[in-house]
């Protein structure tokens, strides 16, 4: 196979790297169209998108890092500027032992969530409430008869400052409108339950977790909290019906043992990085003028839930004059990669103190700072550089083309064997695209193929080594990947049932795996009828009886939960 690094010098021009490269590297950032019975993912569960958020990119990254890793021994991953830590679980989930750090509060807390703990401690967590899906079953009840009560909260936070007192009657001049009042309601209730009846930080932070990412969800804004639509209802629209919809708490999906526990700061990335090294350091420094304490206050406000009291200042019509609420305290998370003025000197002082073998750096086309300028600050402390293009996909609406939707990985360090495909690896990109779309998948029957991590032949837990993959005959990797797509299940319920009698078959080698991996999907099934057929597939014949009584003392509760 031929082979080639894409390696800048201040004679290539960017435009040019990008018409000779770009359709190599193509994402999408919501290409994958999961199907109903898709497993919860470890990373995708819960992720809070927030301004630059990598997730389009993640699976190119995820082979980058799998190639720069170590083959032997520990490779140590950090994260300086991790946000919602899509690419720092990738890193986990690789096996790596991650360091992961951020300046904002609401992502110090989800991350400890999602980097430091397991699956096996939420089944230790909430024992005196009879356990984590009763406890989240007790918040979801006693949140939703908040929403559906209409009188107003008593010690309400969010349905008093940042809601209308009326979903029906309301006036954005005159009230924010960052939450319908029925979920600011919600959300009320479930925080001031925390405060009242949890004193264990990790159990804490579970929920807050869980919660975040609803309150995100639940957002009347376009993105961000600096401010707030005009309406939470528009004719047809299926977004706003989300935004007015009740929400709903749901247990994290996390990984198993033997995966390392990660180590979470917050601190600024400079601070971070004077204590702090690894074999690979990842950076995704911010690239707009936007500043993420002020962006994001609110989340940090459920997170912190200091009754900080915003201005009720009004005009002579009583009309806002602060109609964002925004904590005055943002500034102390103050970013100079956000200023005009002050992003350059931050990347030079960013690249001289860093202490890591690779450093893998993202940047948009249309960040601050010029790419050009980017390598010639990278290259001489730490080159040779490798400067690779990826086409990103917006989230919904029209495309834009061209430079403006390129996103660049800088890869700096000596890369050994690493390597980029060209020729024959054009054909082969997008089936590994396809590939990537069939992990967290069930199978109708058990799989079998040389390097393809299956559990029990059932789910595809990842994908081949990038070096597997890459040195396959595209006919070969094509009659692969239409063999898996043809064989995965075509609904929800023939999948249940798969698994189920999988988990049950006394021959099943991993059935533990498998067991573990139900647990999650039954937590997300809404309709109680669904999971009365898994109950009665627990009657099948063949079945192992003392597994078939587990999952029954799991089932039992949660139908019972559902009524």
């Amino acid at each position: 196979m031929s082979i080639t690094l894409i390696i800048f010098s201040s004679s290539v021009l960017i435009d040019d790297i990008v018409s000779r490269f770009l359709p190599f590297f193509k994402e999408g950032e919501e290409k994958e169209k999961l199907l109903p019975l898709a497993l919860p993912s470890y990373e995708r569960d819960q992720l809070i998108s927030i301004i630059g958020n990598k997730r389009s990119i993640g699976e190119s990254l995820k082979l980058l890092f799998s190639e720069l890793k170590a083959p032997r021994g520990e490779t140590t991953f950090i994260d300086p500027f991790c946000g919602s830590g899509a690419i720092s679980r990738i890193a986990r989930n690789l096996g790596m032992g991650v360091k992961a750090n951020d300046n904002q509060p609401f992502a110090h807390l989800v991350n400890y969530v999602y980097l430091t703990l397991t699956n096996d401690d939420l089944s230790q967590m909430f024992r005196e409430m009879g356990g984590i899906d009763a406890y989240f079953s007790l918040l979801n009840l006693e949140g939703l008869y908040a929403y559906n009560t209409e009188e107003p909260l008593l010690g309400g936070y969010l349905s008093h400052h940042y809601a209308p007192q009326d979903d029906n009657y309301y006036d954005g001049q005159k009230e924010r409108l960052f939450f319908t009042a029925a979920n600011a309601r919600f959300f009320d209730q479930v925080r001031n339950e925390v405060e009242r009846s949890l004193d264990d930080e990790a159990e804490r932070a579970v929920v807050i977790a869980a919660l975040l990412y609803e309150a995100s969800r639940k957002a009347n804004t376009l993105g961000s909290f600096t401010a707030y639509q005009k309406k939470f209802v528009t004719e047809g629209s299926l977004a706003r019906r989300r935004i007015v919809e009740p929400p709903v708490l749901r247990v994290p999906t996390l990984v198993d043992e033997p995966l390392k526990r990660g180590e979470v700061s917050l601190m600024s990335a400079a601070d971070f990085l004077k204590s702090t090294s690894g074999d690979i350091c990842y950076l995704d420094p911010p690239a707009t003028v936007q500043q993420y304490g002020n962006n994001y206050h609110l989340l940090n406000t459920i997170t912190i839930w200091d009754n900080y009291r915003p201005s009720e200042e009004r005009d002579s019509e009583g009309n806002l004059l602060d109609k964002g609420g925004i904590r005055r305290d943002w500034r102390q998370t103050y970013s100079p990669f956000c200023s005009l003025k002050e992003a350059d000197l931050a990347f030079v002082n960013l690249f001289g103190s860093i202490d890591a073998r690779h450093i893998v750096l993202t940047y948009p086309a249309k960040g601050i700072v010029e790419i050009e300028r980017i390598y010639e600050l990278l290259e001489p402390r730490h080159g040779p550089v490798t400067v690779i293009p990826v086409a990103k996909r917006n989230q919904g609406g029209r495309q834009s083309k061209g430079k403006q939707n390129i996103e660049y990985i800088f890869v700096a360090g000596k890369m050994g064997n690493f390597h980029l495909p060209v020729e024959s690896g054009i054909e082969l990109l997008p089936l590994v695209e396809r590939l990537s779309n069939l992990t967290d998948r069930l199978f109708k029957t058990p799989q079998s193929l040389p390097d393809y991590p299956f559990i029990g032949g059932l789910i595809l837990d990842g994908l081949p080594p990038l070096e597997v993959l890459l040195n396959k005959e595209v006919e070969q990797l094509e009659w692969e990947v239409e063999h898996l797509e043809a064989n995965s299940c075509d609904n929800l319920d023939e999948g249940l049932k798969v698994l189920v009698r999988a988990i049950l078959d006394p021959n099943q080698s991993e059935r533990g795996k498998l067991e573990r991996r139900l647990y999650p999907l039954l937590r997300r099934l809404d309709e109680k009828v669904k999971l009365e057929r898994v109950l009665k597939e627990l009657d099948w014949a063949g079945g192992d009886p003392s597994v078939a009584e587990r999952l029954r003392e799991f089932l039992v509760p949660l139908i019972a939960r559902k009524n």
